[in-house]
């Protein structure tokens, strides 16, 4: 088992903890401890303009503990790219059969062993374990992926450069998102 070392407040420095990636409009606002990206969108609900992703300006990440809350709105869909390489799905899945696109999913990979998503407009907490390249992830207290292996990079990554340290990216090119409370624990060392 991992040892958690000393935690780390992501949104500590708000907006000023991360850099935008490319040159696309930026939807993200940080206020009252909360991220949120927010996209303009026509009378049909479909996007106008393109998005950008947003990654934090510290890249010396490797085997940690994430937490955070996100709260989505109806038919939302961002994601939480740890170490910029593996994303962890933010969807609105509620009521959706289980498979690897499901809210708190490794994306495309590892599907949730249940449903343990909330209905769109709720704050969930997801807490995902990266690892000696496994990953155990927690959606809203229930555990929905146990030391699975990670099998490659998920679509976006920053490169496909799995073994060395990188940094958290936001998801902000698709559909609005709420992210607040995110608190990374580096791995400090082994247990017995």
């Amino acid at each position: 088992d991992a040892v958690l070392g000393d935690p780390l407040d992501i949104l500590k420095d708000g907006l000023d903890g991360f850099r935008l990636m490319g040159k696309n409009e930026s939807g993200w606002s940080f206020k009252d401890g909360v991220l949120s990206n927010r996209v303009k969108k026509d009378a049909k609900g479909k996007r106008i303009g393109h998005y950008a992703n947003i990654m934090t300006k510290r890249a010396d990440f490797y085997d940690f503990q994430l937490e955070y809350d996100v709260r989505v709105p109806k038919d939302s869909n961002s994601g939480v790219y740890l170490r910029g390489r593996y994303e962890i799905q933010t969807l609105d899945s509620y009521g959706l059969p289980v498979d690897r696109h499901n809210m708190a999913a490794y994306y495309g990979r590892v599907a949730p062993c249940v449903a343990a998503e909330k209905p769109a407009g709720e704050w969930q907490h997801v807490k995902v374990t990266l690892y000696k390249r496994h990953l155990t992830v927690f959606l809203n207290g229930m555990k929905i992926i146990e030391n699975a292996p990670v099998v490659g990079v998920t679509g976006g990554a920053i490169d496909a450069n799995e073994f060395v340290p990188g940094p958290i990216y936001i998801q902000g090119d698709h559909t609005d998102a709420d992210y607040r409370n995110m608190i990374l624990y580096p791995v400090a060392g082994e247990g017995r």
